[in-house]
């Protein structure tokens, strides 16, 4: 089991929860307000998953079946958006009962006339609730 509970960073009803590379800026925070939902937060790129390409962290909403596939890059849109889907792919058979959600942080974003077709491709599918894409830092509330 990739998505074992124990090797969650995050305590189940964490109020907070910061995915960031270290030494680097770009990062992003999801707020679980009273610690409302049960959550798991993974570090995926190099550590539950190895020798494949996959995007930097996993925050899972166990309470409401949502999955946050979150990626931290310097300005690779395209390869951003292969790396959430990868690493979707490599959950699937686990997180079959959730719906997907794909976050990803640059540090400097293209004109939005110049997004990758694999981005536009991937917004058209599942609308702007589910792909966010922000520069530097990315803040939500869980829902």
């Amino acid at each position: 089991m990739l998505l074992d509970p124990k090797k969650s960073l995050c305590s189940t009803n964490q109020s907070v929860v910061i995915s960031r590379d270290k030494g680097q800026k770009t990062e992003h925070r999801a707020e679980n307000p009273s610690g409302k939902y049960s959550i798991r937060h993974y570090k995926l790129d190099g550590v539950l998953i190895q020798q494949e390409e996959c995007c930097d962290f996993l925050l899972l909403n166990d309470t409401g079946y949502k999955s946050y596939y979150i990626e931290l890059k310097g300005q690779d849109v395209k390869k951003a958006v292969e790396q959430v889907l990868a690493a979707e792919r490599k959950c699937k058979s686990e997180l079959y009962q959730y719906l997907s959600h794909y976050r990803i942080v640059v540090k400097k974003a293209p004109v939005q006339r110049n997004f990758p077709k694999n981005y536009r491709d991937l917004l058209a599918d599942v609308g702007t609730r589910r792909l966010k894409l922000k520069t530097m830092k990315m803040e939500e509330v869980l829902e």
